[in-house]
């Protein structure tokens, strides 16, 4: 049976595990959206013709695509070894 001393100190840790979590994943979010705007606003205003411009935000919506596709497949990838890992330890 568990001891119920450390019972609430565990919650407390539990608590503030998740909320450094979360905070980790809102500041990463923020920074990658402002990454993506400094990048379109930099393209946006530089002094260089319409055609060029729309090319060069082609070009990187295309590889932010292929980026996009490869996290993704690595995110699924990870994912089915840690069920497999649960898994086999439930039996």
């Amino acid at each position: 049976m568990p001891e119920l001393s450390n019972f609430g100190e565990e919650q407390q840790e539990d608590k503030a595990m998740i909320e450094a979590t979360r905070c980790t994943g809102i500041g990463t979010g923020a920074f990658f959206a402002g990454f993506v705007a400094g990048i379109g606003a930099g393209l946006l205003l530089a002094p260089q013709s319409g055609a060029r411009t729309r090319r060069q935000l082609e070009n990187l919506a295309k590889d932010l695509q292929e980026d996009t596709s490869h996290m993704l497949g690595d995110a699924k990838t990870s994912i089915g070894k840690v069920v497999e890992q649960g898994k086999s330890l439930v039996g």
